[in-house]
């Protein structure tokens, strides 16, 4: 099982927690993880944006913080390639693919991005809901703006480097010229279904069909209030993958993408423990085997075989 997007280093960078140890506190740590059958978490190095005049600082100390409870912990492993993914499955360890959520922490230098990759960094979402020198996010006012010139640069210079692109939080203009000039498949690790819930952070379908067109992955969210907060449940999240699946006729560009240690989680999913009853509700509804791994992880799977190297 591979999980999209995770934000659980927020509680370690403020002592309220670490993730080599079994906690009641937030919803990942690597022993809960381990017990809930995920072979790999994308762990995200989130830049909040009281940090902006000292992004890359905030990015180095989350990423350091990362590292540490990877290296602190037996049976857990860091990703730089496909290969640690397959390697950590067949172990029975836990994976950990480090992001970045947003390209403040590159402060408008390749160079920055490059050595984040030399860190270990495998992920890098262009946007959070803001503008960048990369590009706009959609918590701006509608201007139909996307990518920048800058923004194209660090799209080459990803898809050179053999770095996965995150287009949650993107515009729609932005997410269609980046479908337009990677060379690699695309992820959107985290949101949810615009025909079922309007909301910024969610897919049209066109947009999903584009996504799927260009061989990239849609992670369902986790997130309540991307599913409409006060019905939000597990339910909801199966039919969100449910849309997807029947959308495009297939269940081979649809993944999960939590958000956990990030947002609220409706009811039934409190927890990464919980994941196995997603998995249940899946095959209750019709899915078999072939569907069910492409669902829970083979989808992402294929994507890091074709963009790490």
């Amino acid at each position: 099982m591979i999980d999209g997007h995770a934000d659980s280093i927020l509680m370690v960078l403020a002592g309220e927690r670490t993730l080599t140890e079994r906690s009641d506190k937030g919803h990942i740590d690597w022993p809960r993880a381990r017990e809930a059958g995920v072979t790999c978490t994308v762990q995200a190095a989130w830049v909040d944006p009281v940090y902006y005049p000292v992004a890359p600082r905030r990015a180095h100390e989350a990423i350091d913080g990362l590292l540490g409870q990877i290296d602190a912990a037996e049976g857990v492993r860091l990703v730089l390639r496909a290969d640690d993914v397959t390697a950590a499955h067949a172990a029975g360890e836990l994976a950990v693919l480090l992001n970045i959520e947003g390209a403040e922490a590159i402060q408008g230098s390749l160079a920055l991005l490059r050595n984040y990759y030399r860190l270990g960094v495998r992920m890098m979402g262009l946007v959070w809901n803001h503008r960048n020198e990369v590009a706009e996010g959609v918590g701006e006012p509608e201007s139909g703006g996307g990518l920048t010139r800058f923004g194209r640069e660090v799209v080459r210079e990803m898809n050179r480097l053999g770095m996965l692109i995150d287009l949650a939080h993107i515009t729609p203009a932005g997410f269609f010229q980046v479908l337009e000039l990677s060379e690699d498949p695309v992820l959107f690790t985290h949101g949810n279904c615009q025909a079922l819930y309007d909301h910024p952070r969610n897919l049209t379908d066109e947009q999903i069909r584009a996504l799927a067109a260009h061989g990239g992955v849609f992670g369902i969210s986790f997130v309540s209030s991307f599913m409409g907060r006060e019905t939000a449940a597990l339910t909801t999240v199966a039919d969100h993958i449910d849309h997807v699946c029947q959308l495009l006729g297939n269940a081979d560009h649809v993944g999960l993408g939590s958000d956990f240690d990030g947002a609220t989680p409706p009811p039934g999913l409190e927890d990464v423990t919980c994941l196995p009853r997603l998995t249940a509700e899946l095959m209750r509804r019709g899915y078999g085997e072939a569907d069910l791994v492409k669902i829970l992880g083979g989808n992402y799977l294929r994507v890091f075989q074709q963009v790490l190297r």
